[in-house]
């Protein structure tokens, strides 16, 4: 069986030279030396050492066993380090979130977690919800706020908050007396919404195949700033989260158009592998259920 011990004894024995000097460097003797990477050689079924008198050198099948060890041994390194690193408030702590948080409250979970664990280095992924839940199950991400809940056996889900969503679109689109929209007599336009297979996108889906409506373009976008900046500029009309849109419609710049299509509701939810065992992925999820509970 090989361990990380034998191929520490590879390097050492590489780096110095000989045998005795690595056994003397690792505080063994050197009979001991040798059992080691005659295991390792044996387990390989080839030599790693030519073995003469007066000199040690690797053989072709040596060299690859080095660069695999240092790899190994730098990626064992890095565990420990990333590992440790979560219970003492440091290392690396990776999250990932979906484009509506990153545009609502994602900014008040960073600030706390800097304030709190100032040690402590977030790498935030901006994806869409499938991407996010895959990479946590797979160990990529350590936590994850996205659409759900996914139901995965692996991970644990925590609901957060919902947004509701709406159509809209610049004011100068024409409006019947009863101020509806009415999709099926408009003229063909764009509308435009979140990534393929996304809820919002099923939602317009849905509604334009049970009405028998098929000359509108839907057209789908991970980007929520680009969907506004064209919504914005007349190109159509958007189904997005009301929450990231408030300001547009406040200020007069987007208006609510009623289509008679039932608006979904999205629900956030927060992901973790069951197995984690991270004091700071559970704190970090109570901030964030804290910082997003007003969000609709």
């Amino acid at each position: 069986m090989m361990d990380f011990k034998s191929l520490e004894t590879v390097l050492w024995i590489e780096r110095l030279g000989s045998f005795r000097a690595a056994a003397d460097a690792l505080r063994m003797t050197q009979p001991a030396v040798s059992v080691r990477i005659s295991h390792l050689e044996a387990l390989l079924g080839a030599s790693i050492f030519h073995r003469a008198p007066k000199s040690i050198t690797l053989t072709p099948v040596g060299m690859t066993v080095v660069q695999y060890a240092r790899q190994i041994l730098d990626l064992r390194d890095e565990m420990i380090q990333t590992v440790k690193g979560h219970q003492d408030a440091t290392g690396i702590l990776r999250i990932g979130a979906i484009e509506t948080i990153s545009q609502t409250w994602i900014s008040d979970l960073l600030i706390e977690i800097r304030h709190k664990y100032p040690n402590l280095t977030v790498d935030l992924e901006i994806s869409v919800s499938d991407e996010i839940s895959r990479k946590i199950t797979k160990g990529m991400l350590d936590v994850g706020f996205f659409l759900g809940p996914v139901n995965s056996p692996r991970l644990i889900e925590s609901e957060l908050c919902n947004y509701e969503t709406a159509m809209v679109g610049r004011e100068y689109f024409a409006l019947p007396s009863n101020g509806k929209l009415d999709l099926g007599q408009a003229p063909s336009i764009s509308i435009m919404t979140l990534s393929r297979n996304t809820i919002p996108h099923s939602a317009i889906r849905n509604f334009l195949a049970r009405e028998g409506i098929v000359h509108h373009r839907v057209d789908t976008m991970s980007s929520l700033p680009s969907i506004l900046a064209l919504t914005l500029g007349g190109e159509g009309l958007a189904l997005l989260p009301y929450a990231v849109m408030r300001d547009y419609l406040a200020s007069g710049k987007l208006r609510v158009f009623e289509t008679g299509m039932k608006l979904p509701l999205l629900r956030c939810v927060s992901g973790r592998l069951i197995s984690h065992g991270s004091a700071i992925v559970e704190d970090v999820i109570s901030i964030a259920e804290r910082v997003s509970a007003n969000v609709t």
